[in-house]
């Protein structure tokens, strides 16, 4: 039987699970305990090797080549902004030609779109919300700079663009600290710093923050560490995800973090070796290591209530639904278009009733998150890959990223025997791929 048929789920001691499962169905919407008190109270002992188990779940096989075939209808929109001209290269090269982004996010206020992309710069737009559409082109209000290859960035959570004191970016890149942008200026405010066991410098892979301890917490190869936001330097905790003397089993570098807002110091690690942990406190207990994906998880997120985790994964065509009250059990799977490694996003509107995802193929796709059979929402944003996608937290308006990484054999071509190869390709990689990078915002109509 193929992975797609079926997915597998390891998890840790049954015990450990059950009495987690009892706190999850026992515990009001609004919990004041923590996990760690929680588990303290039910006296469960620490899982061995001996006692894990392994869940399998039955799914369908995907077969996504007719996945347009199945759809009732493809609507059109028009979009009301697009931003392209900030992300053309002035002097492509064949090294770089193309200038692709890397996804986009929506300020916490609403007034500010962050964008990522292959020059290594965040930019930020001031989108004219009440005004739009717009007929002309933005351009960037700041441009911060970073000197190597973007791994993550988020917006501070408090953000309010009317409060100067809370206008701050994070972002981590190769080989580089974390660094603190102020989002007025453009300048470093400050930097958080991770060594390994040799003293060198290691950039974080993901980033995301608890809001209870105002903490931010950074993935890594193997660890998760821990910075105080308002004492900027080395980190202030740091946990290993894979130490086999200790029985924790979460192995690859922590590609993404959520964290469950219902449950205090809970949350979610999804790891490019195909996996998601689920810790239990912010001294990072391990609770149980999720099994689904047949790719590295990209992108993860807790629902509000803090009872579902739904995850997406680089060549892999599903976004999984996990049941946190049982884990281990897949509510629903949400079928998408996803042929290459980079990371594509998803989003949920303010009343988490709808998800929308972007996909390889161009389209951005929206279900009911409690009926993913038939999409409600599908319409061709991009004539490249849709890989960011942000709903804006106020107004009803949609914001896409477009492009990837592309080469000249990616489409068929003829060279003539006269021809050099190494030029010709070069020359054919700079001019004549097709190509997509631009952010546009749409009406959000569900």
């Amino acid at each position: 039987m193929s992975a797609t048929e079926k997915k597998r789920t390891s998890v840790l001691d049954p015990f450990l699970l059950q009495s987690i499962t009892q706190v999850f169905s026992q515990t009001p919407a609004t919990v004041i305990a923590s996990p760690s008190d929680l588990l303290a109270q039910l006296s469960v002992t620490t899982p061995t090797t001996s006692s894990s188990i392994e869940i399998i779940s039955d799914l369908p096989q995907l077969d996504l080549s007719n996945r347009q075939n199945q759809l009732s209808s493809i609507t059109k929109q028009t979009p009301l902004l697009t931003l392209n001209h900030e992300f053309q290269l002035p002097t492509p090269t064949p090294k770089r030609s193309s200038n692709f982004l890397k996804g986009c996010k929506w300020s916490p206020d609403g007034l500010c779109l962050l964008t990522n992309s292959d020059d290594n710069q965040l930019r930020v737009f001031e989108i004219p919300c009440d005004r739009l559409p717009l007929n002309e082109d933005l351009n960037a209000v700041l441009h911060l700079q970073e000197p190597e290859l973007i791994y993550d960035f988020q917006w501070y959570p408090y953000m309010d663009s009317s409060q100067s004191d809370t206008c701050f970016i994070f972002s981590s890149c190769r080989d580089n600290p974390v660094h603190l942008f102020d989002a007025y200026t453009g300048l470093v405010r400050a930097s958080y710093k991770a060594f390994n066991h040799l003293e060198e410098l290691v950039a974080a892979h993901s980033l995301g923050f608890e809001l209870q301890s105002g903490r931010l917490y950074c993935g890594y190869d193997r660890i998760i560490r821990a910075f105080d936001i308002q004492r900027p330097g080395p980190c202030v905790g740091q946990w290993n995800t894979f130490d086999k003397a200790n029985n924790i089993y979460q192995s690859g570098i922590i590609s993404c973090l959520s964290f469950n807002s219902q449950i205090p110091g809970m949350y979610a690690a999804g790891s490019y070796a195909k996996s998601i942990g689920i810790y239990g406190d912010m001294n990072g207990e391990l609770i149980a290591v999720l099994h689904g994906h047949v790719g590295g998880i990209t992108h993860i997120q807790f629902s509000p209530d803090g009872n579902r985790l739904y995850s997406g994964a680089r060549k892999d065509g599903m976004i999984l639904c996990w049941d946190m009250r049982n884990l281990g059990e897949i509510l629903h799977t949400f079928q998408r278009h996803v042929g290459t490694n980079q990371r594509i996003y998803f989003d949920f509107d303010p009343s988490f009733t709808t998800l929308v995802t972007g996909n390889s193929n161009g389209h951005v796709l929206g279900w009911d998150v409690n009926n993913p059979s038939t999409p409600i929402l599908d319409f061709l944003a991009h004539n490249d890959c849709t890989n960011g996608i942000s709903i804006h937290p106020k107004q009803p308006l949609l914001a896409t990223s477009s492009g990837q990484r592309r080469f000249a054999g990616d489409i068929p071509v003829t060279m003539s025997e006269d021809e050099d190869e190494e030029n010709f390709y070069a020359e054919l990689n700079v001019k004549k791929i097709p190509r997509e990078n631009c952010v546009k915002i749409w009406p959000f109509i569900k």
